[in-house]
């Protein structure tokens, strides 16, 4: 299976998980999928995903290294610019979306160079 297949699958496999969230009017879903659209939203996470990406691009263990990345952004980001502390599931949303933003940029790139 090609990279872009497989970039194409993963990302349908997302929109089928938020599509049934919000048909089924299944909570969880829907309010971690709003809270990762608000995060989506601020500059600093996603610049600071977009940074990362472009940094590391070409590394062995890419994926793995944006996940360090994801969790460290999301406890600095909350711990210095909100300047509170967060549950777990703030971190998790601001760190999926850290991940969404480098996927998505780098299945456009996919997309753009063939």
């Amino acid at each position: 299976m090609s990279k872009t297949k497989s970039y194409f699958m993963i990302l349908a496999v997302a929109v089928i998980v938020v599509a049934a969230g919000y048909i089924m009017n299944i909570n969880v879903i829907k309010s971690f999928f709003n809270m990762c659209l608000r995060f989506a939203g601020q500059n600093v996470l996603s610049v600071s995903a977009a940074v990362c990406a472009f940094i590391f691009l070409g590394n062995k263990n890419y994926w793995l290294i944006m996940a360090g990345c994801a969790i460290v952004a999301a406890l600095l980001i909350q711990v210095v610019i909100v300047g509170q502390s967060a549950g777990i599931v703030v971190l998790a949303a601001r760190a999926v979306t850290f991940m969404a933003v480098v996927f998505l940029m780098n299945f456009v790139k996919l997309l753009i160079n063939k």
